[in-house]
């Protein structure tokens, strides 16, 4: 008798045991907070590399190197004038304003040619 009682048992425990498994999902990926979806920061440094998904700067605070998200709404000035992206000189001093996209990475909004260093160069 209680060897049919274990043979009936262990199959229901094993059952249990995998959908248990198979039922649990996976956690949602980091997103960004709603209050903070339209908040642009600015960062200031190098401008190293741009490319077409991508705008690379080195920060002039901590010479920490950034990459930042090219999208076709990316904005590329100098001196208040929009310009191409091929414009903007690698090695020449931009700021990026940038927003917070849901999976936590920056989008480049705007990359603007800062007219101070380019006239201390000179």
């Amino acid at each position: 008798m209680w060897r049919w009682a274990i043979l009936l048992l262990v199959p229901v425990m094993l059952f249990g045991q995998h959908r248990g498994g198979r039922g649990s999902a996976a956690p949602p990926p980091p997103s960004a907070s709603p209050d903070f979806k339209d908040v642009v920061a600015t960062f200031a440094g190098v401008l190293k590399n741009v490319s077409k998904k991508e705008i690379t700067l080195e920060l002039d605070d901590s010479h920490e190197i950034m990459t930042f998200r090219r999208t076709k709404e990316t904005k590329f000035t100098d001196g208040g004038t929009e310009v191409k992206a091929t414009a903007l000189d690698l090695e020449s001093h931009v700021s990026v304003d940038a927003k917070q996209d849901p999976d936590s990475k920056l989008r480049a909004v705007a990359v603007k040619a800062e007219q101070e260093a380019k006239s201390a160069a000179k």
